[in-house]
């Protein structure tokens, strides 16, 4: 084939105007030749075969799992950072109260226990204490619970953070199939040198 001939085909092809067949001729010639003139459109026309014969492309409900992730609202650095400066002051809360009673308790009791000698006054004694003891407990467990029961909702956002990247990850390769088009869209001339071939 004539050199002009295939400069009017790479013309044509960064128009968009070859036809099929057209392309799988200029395919076949620029494969087989070792013109320099004619490298960078080799080039170009490797990557989109390699592109087009990429298996893994993005799936039917890609477009709507990006939809729906970038429609859910993702915590910032901000708020966890106000999440965790809350979890510290409210254990840091309930050390302080707990110190604080255990320090009263043995300090400064009130009732002196003694011995009994009847197991009913016994019995009775027991069960007193340990319901002031059981009381003074359920104080300290109350703070806690609410403090698992946020580390539990952290953890379900932590599982939408890990949803988020997958999301991230995807749209990565939504890159990578815009890259050629990039690098075709910055070709916006090509030279062609008439002469003998």
């Amino acid at each position: 084939m004539k050199t002009q001939d295939i400069s009017a085909l790479v013309t044509r092809y960064y128009d968009g105007d070859l036809t099929i067949e057209e392309e799988s001729i200029l395919g076949d010639y620029l494969k087989e030749t070792d013109n320099k003139q004619f490298i960078e459109i080799k080039s170009h026309l490797e990557i989109m075969d390699e592109l087009a014969n990429e298996d893994d492309l993005l799936g039917d409900d890609f477009d709507e799992t990006v939809l729906e992730i970038i429609n859910e609202s993702t915590p910032s650095s901000i708020s966890k950072f106000n999440t965790r400066r809350i979890l510290s002051g409210v254990a840091a809360t309930a050390l302080l109260l707990i110190s604080i009673w255990v320090v009263t308790n043995i300090i400064g009791s009130k009732e002196v226990y003694g011995t009994v000698n009847d197991p009913a006054i016994a019995f009775n004694e027991t069960k007193k204490a340990l319901q002031k003891v059981s009381k003074n407990v359920k104080k300290g467990v109350s703070p806690a619970t609410t403090s698992i029961k946020k580390v539990d909702d952290n953890l379900e956002k932590t599982k939408e953070i890990k949803k988020a990247a997958k999301a991230i990850e995807n749209i990565k390769n939504i890159n990578k199939l815009n890259s050629p088009s990039q690098l075709l869209k910055s070709m916006t001339k090509v030279t062609v040198k008439y002469g003998s071939s």
